[in-house]
This record gives structure tokens, sequence and C-alpha cells, in this order.
């Protein structure tokens, strides 16, 4: 995705972070940790742990590389290949977290990531090789996949998930019957 302008890149964030979080409280935290959302057996929990640490690997990024040091892309240990195994140690790694502390988190992240955009220059943003670490690329590059483009991806993931649980047939075990019918009706 090609931003022109700061302005539209922190616009874009806000619309899309307004939009993911429109469809998230929709979910009542009972579901938040009902398997299916994306994945292998991804929760709504899930979701946001992985939203959030993607967020936190962004910040890093940004750090280390303002400090002179390359940053280890996507994360210590991975390549951007093994990114389905970071995710899935992602996913590992918070899994026992609650719901509403990861969405605290999230929020807490997404604030964080959008201030450091909101400190940049458009220059520092837009020029490609502005950061010696993002070599031919613009820092652009980075955010708006941990951001506006992943919050766009992973509404689309709960809109498909809602619908699907919404119209899952029923089981006779999750059919409650009434007095005197049984449970096909």
């Amino acid at each position: 995705m090609k931003f022109q302008s700061k302005r539209e890149l922190v616009e874009r964030i806000e619309r899309e972070h307004a939009a993911f979080v429109e469809l998230l409280a929709t979910i009542p935290v009972r579901q938040r940790r009902v398997a299916g959302v994306w994945g292998d057996g991804w929760t709504v929990a899930d979701l946001l742990a992985h939203l959030a640490e993607w967020h936190r690997m962004l910040l890093r990024w940004v750090e280390d590389g303002r400090a002179g040091r390359t940053p280890d892309l996507p994360a210590p240990g991975f390549t951007w290949r093994e990114t389905p195994a970071l995710n899935r140690e992602i996913q590992r790694r918070f899994a026992r977290r609650s719901a509403a502390r990861l969405e605290a988190e999230f929020e807490e992240t997404h604030a964080q990531a959008l201030e450091l955009v909101q400190g940049l220059s458009e220059k520092e943003l837009l020029a490609p090789g502005h950061f010696a670490w993002t070599r031919k690329l613009p820092l652009v590059s980075f955010i708006a996949p941990n951001t506006c483009s992943h919050y766009s991806v992973a509404r689309k993931f709960l809109t498909r998930w809602l619908r699907a649980t919404a119209t899952a047939p029923k089981t006779r075990a999750s059919v409650k019957s009434k007095p005197g019918r049984d449970a096909r009706g």
C-alpha cells in the first residue's frame, strides 16, 4: 500500500483501528476464547495477542534502528520465511493471558505505534531507505502492515468467523429440547 502523506497514513491507521474495535465490541467476552477465528484454532484473544506483539516488534525495530543497531527482523530467532512459526509462538506465549488483558495490551501498543508515527516526519516515514535498517524501503512499508493493514485483515477474520458461527448448523447436543419434544423439534 502506498501512502502519499503522513496524514493519509495516520487517518488510515485511525480508521482501520476504529472499525476493528467497533466489531470487537460486538463480541461478548465469553466468546473471546472460542476457537476458529483463524489459523490453527485461534481465538479472538489469540488475535489480540498477535496484533499487540506485532506492534511491539515494530516499536523494537524502530528503537533498534534509531540506536544504530540492526533489528532482528521479524524477531530474534526467526526469518521472514518463518513468520507462520513466529505467529504460532506468539499464540503459545500469550495463551494464558485473559482476553481483557490482551485487549488492554492491544490498545496500549496501538497507542504507542500511533504515537511513534505521529512523532516521525513525513520524510522519515515515506523516503525509501531513510533508515539504514529498512534498506531501500520506506519506513511506512513496515508500519502499515503492522497497523492499518493488520487491523483490516483481523476485521475480515472476525467478520468471517462471526458469520460462520451465527449460521453454523446446530448439533443435537446444542439444541435444547422443549418439554414433550425431542431435540429434532
